[in-house]
């Protein structure tokens, strides 16, 4: 294998990260507070912190919405997690093929202007990206509903401090990080719905360019065999 091969799998390599590693280095995990359903989430639950600092909720108060917000919160992302997977099982496995060979090919040519394939990183396509934020929806899902188990446990040992300002401000906290993981996952379902609808379009426009060209072919046909027609006619005439 010549150096320059080398240097093309190396990049195709790059493009194709696995595991739980590759789905964050795809998603771009660096950039998550710039995310919508991350920076509204996020915003909510600091809003609802200040309500319940400055409210001076009892943590009697407090531990009864924990309790009543984590029950919510083992019941809800289950459901979403199922939805979550078939979503991403419907992109991943009905796909349309000749969608992800034109996404492919575009970004190839919008990246390259000559063969070599080792002069710049291609960056990822958006069929990786959409794959993504699918996946990454369902690792947020999971990982709120393995820590709604376990805060399910701790509720159950009733543990607490002597100082009763320092119980209400740890329920505080723990209540807020728990909306924080119902809002998110949440608003990824939103996020997963439109990132159904873009590939539907994109889908679609693949399927109605072609469908134009066969159109406008058999057009082009039609009217050279009616051209042929009359002037096989004025031949026949003469």
């Amino acid at each position: 294998m010549t150096r320059k091969n080398s240097d093309e799998l190396s990049d195709i390599e790059k493009l194709h990260p696995f595991g739980l590693k590759g789905l964050l280095v795809v998603y771009d995990i660096r950039k998550i507070c710039k995310n919508p359903s991350f920076f509204i989430s996020i915003t909510i639950t600091f809003i609802l912190f200040l309500v319940f600092i400055l409210g001076d909720f009892s943590s009697k108060k407090l531990f009864d919405m924990i309790i009543k917000t984590v029950d919510i919160g083992l019941s809800l992302d289950g459901g979403l997690i199922g939805l979550s997977i078939a979503g991403l099982t419907l992109i991943v496995t009905f796909g349309s093929e000749k969608l992800l060979k034109i996404i492919v090919m575009l970004k190839i040519q919008k990246t390259y202007e000559n063969e070599d394939l080792t002069s710049q990183v291609i960056g990822f396509s958006g069929y990786q990206t959409a794959v993504s934020k699918f996946g990454f929806a369902v690792f947020i899902q999971v990982l709120s509903l393995i820590i709604f188990f376990f805060f399910e446990l701790s509720l159950s040992l009733e543990l607490s401090f002597n100082n009763e300002k320092l119980n209400a401000n740890f329920n505080c906290i723990y209540l807020c990080f728990a909306i924080f993981l119902i809002l998110y996952s949440l608003f990824l379902v939103g996020q997963m719905t439109i990132n159904i609808f873009t590939i539907s379009q994109m889908n679609h426009s693949v399927y109605f360019s072609e469908c134009v060209k066969e159109f406008l072919e058999e057009k082009r046909k039609k009217e050279k065999l009616e051209k042929e027609c009359l002037n096989s006619e004025s031949e026949s005439k003469d």
